[in-house]
C-alpha cells in the first residue's frame, strides 16, 4: 500500500475509535486482526476478541487517546508515534479505576494487508502507566498474564 492509502484507512480507524464506534473500527481491519499491549505480554487475536478488548480498554480510559508526535512508513507498515493520554475512569483487567490521568510515550506499529490494518502494535512503559494512573504494577502484570481482559 502507498503510505497515503495507509494513512486515509489509519485516520478513518482512529476517528472510529473517539467516536467509540467500534463497528466503524473493526471495518477499518481484517478478519485475523490483533490487539497487542507488548509492555504486558496482552494480544486480543479476531475481530469478536479485539471488539472486547477497545470496548474494555476505552470503559477503563474514556478519555484515551493519543497526542501525535509523527508518522513513518515501511512496507505495508505505518508506525504513529507520540503520547498517550487517559484517566482511569473504570475497571481495566479487574483492577479498579483509580481516577488518575497519565501521559506516556507510546509508539503504535500498524502493518496492513488486503488494504486494511492487520492490527496495532502498541509500545510504551507499563511502570510510567502505572506511575500516572495510580496502578501497582506487578498488580497489572499478574492480571495480564493471567488471561484479564
Amino acid at each position: 500500500m502507498t503510505p497515503d492509502a495507509m494513512l486515509a484507512v489509519y485516520q478513518r480507524h482512529r476517528a472510529a475509535e473517539e467516536a467509540r464506534d467500534y463497528p466503524s473500527v473493526m471495518e477499518t481491519l481484517t478478519d485475523d486482526c490483533f490487539l497487542e499491549h507488548v509492555s504486558l505480554g496482552l494480544r486480543s487475536e479476531g475481530k469478536d476478541d479485539a471488539t472486547r478488548a477497545y470496548e474494555k480498554l476505552f470503559a477503563a480510559f474514556p478519555d484515551l487517546g493519543p497526542v501525535p508526535g509523527g508518522i513513518a512508513y515501511g512496507d505495508d507498515v505505518l508506525v504513529a508515534f507520540g503520547e498517550l493520554h487517559g484517566t482511569m475512569r473504570g475497571p481495566w483487567l479487574g483492577l479498579p479505576p483509580t481516577g488518575r490521568e497519565f501521559t506516556i510515550p507510546l509508539v503504535n506499529i500498524v502493518p496492513f494487508r488486503d488494504g486494511l490494518m492487520n492490527g496495532e502494535r502498541l509500545f510504551y512503559d507499563a511502570a510510567m502507566l502505572c506511575d500516572g494512573a495510580g496502578l501497582d504494577l506487578d498488580r497489572l502484570r499478574a492480571a495480564a498474564a493471567g488471561g484479564a481482559r
